[in-house]
């Protein structure tokens, strides 16, 4: 019996290497793509509003609410369909009918998790409420919003809104008040600038691309950060998003399109340049050397005595900028000290015992 040689017997091995290299080259296996997911889902409709249970929002209309956890909207409509949007989210939830009154309202209402939902920066269930509420007294209805504890806001007219993530949850009531019968007209410290209503106007979540790979798993995607110097750049590699990693890895990427003129290409270096030197530089706009960012605008020098307040709620945001749709900076709780370093409009620019500072609205303070 004739037996093959040892190098007879690893040709086979070195053939199926390189074939293995080869469709590696050729870009039959690739690495993860970037994509930009669909909006999450919403319920397409609901069922109609049963004549004897009381809604507040009309279908095709919405309210937009700066309540004390931030800016929230609520659509209304098709029929049970409620669709809401908080910190660039929008869940939407059909709403079930309430067969008896609950605290005196015959309104609509989900609790847990709706059958179209995805989760919302860890909130996977809610807690809907919206009807009417009557009260013999505007005292009546103060004390009712204390007992609630969810930070509302209101109108004159007696349109009410709160909400607030609660662990897992997302709480959202919506009320009309009634005073003696009577739609009220005033109502003390309501705030008709922070409640708007009008016409549904659909604005769908925005989303940010994802690295999806071949077993559809997702990953958060961030771009590469250009070259400092572009004359560095390897002229022959093509822009990261036209070529998978393969690809780069044997060099394998279209050739950048060259038929354009080079003035065309030129500015985009020096531009860059320029930019950063007028961010670094206090001379980039001549002689304005006392010129600021917008972060030292909205955090002034503390003043040698600053008046001094309290935090009057349970859990209040802190913010980066006097309005509701700032970044959250961090959150304080009832009973802290601050100083106030400055007043804009409604809010308050406060610093912390322990040296923390931002901006808080006035009417969750207590001088």
């Amino acid at each position: 019996m004739i037996r093959p040689s040892l190098s007879a017997a690893r040709r086979p091995v070195r053939v199926c290497a390189a074939l293995a290299l080869l469709l590696l080259a050729a870009g039959c296996v690739t690495g993860p793509k970037v994509v930009t997911p669909e909006p999450p889902p919403v319920p397409e409709d609901g069922p109609p509003v049963p004549e004897d249970n009381e809604v507040v929002l009309s279908e095709g209309t919405q309210v937009v609410a700066d309540a004390p956890w931030g800016r929230i909207k609520i659509e209304a409509g098709p029929g049970l369909r409620r669709v809401y949007s908080w910190r660039g989210l929008r869940r939407g939830v059909v709403l079930e009918p309430r067969e008896e009154r609950m605290g005196g309202s015959l309104g609509i209402h989900f609790e847990g998790r709706p059958p179209v939902w995805e989760d919302a920066d860890g909130l996977t269930e809610v807690d809907l409420e919206e009807g009417q509420k009557r009260f013999e007294t505007v005292d009546d209805a103060m004390v009712w919003m204390q007992i609630r504890r969810l930070r509302y806001v209101w109108n004159n007219s007696g349109l009410v809104v709160g909400w607030k993530p609660h662990e897992d949850t997302l709480q959202v009531e919506v009320w009309q008040f009634y005073i003696d019968g009577e739609q009220p007209t005033s109502l003390p410290d309501a705030d008709d600038a922070r409640i708007t209503t009008g016409p549904v106007e659909v604005v769908p979540q925005e989303m940010k691309p994802v690295l999806e790979y071949p077993d559809g798993r997702r990953e958060p995607y961030e771009p590469e950060a250009a070259p400092a110097d572009a004359s560095k750049a390897d002229d022959d590699s093509a822009p990261a998003g036209e070529c998978n990693w393969f690809e780069r890895l044997f060099n394998q990427c279209p050739k950048a399109d060259t038929t354009e003129s080079d003035d065309s290409a030129e500015p985009a270096e020096p531009a860059a340049a320029g930019g950063a030197d007028a961010a670094e530089s206090p001379d980039a706009d001549g002689d304005d050397a006392d010129s600021t960012t917008d972060d030292d605008a909205a955090q002034p020098d503390e003043p040698e005595s600053a008046p001094r307040a309290e935090i009057d709620g349970s859990t209040v945001n802190v913010r980066s900028r006097a309005t509701t749709d700032s970044e959250v900076l961090f959150q304080v709780q009832q009973g802290d000290s601050v100083g106030i370093l400055k007043k804009e409009n409604d809010w308050s620019y406060v610093e912390f015992d322990d040296g923390r500072k931002g901006w808080v609205a006035d009417f969750l303070l207590k001088q």
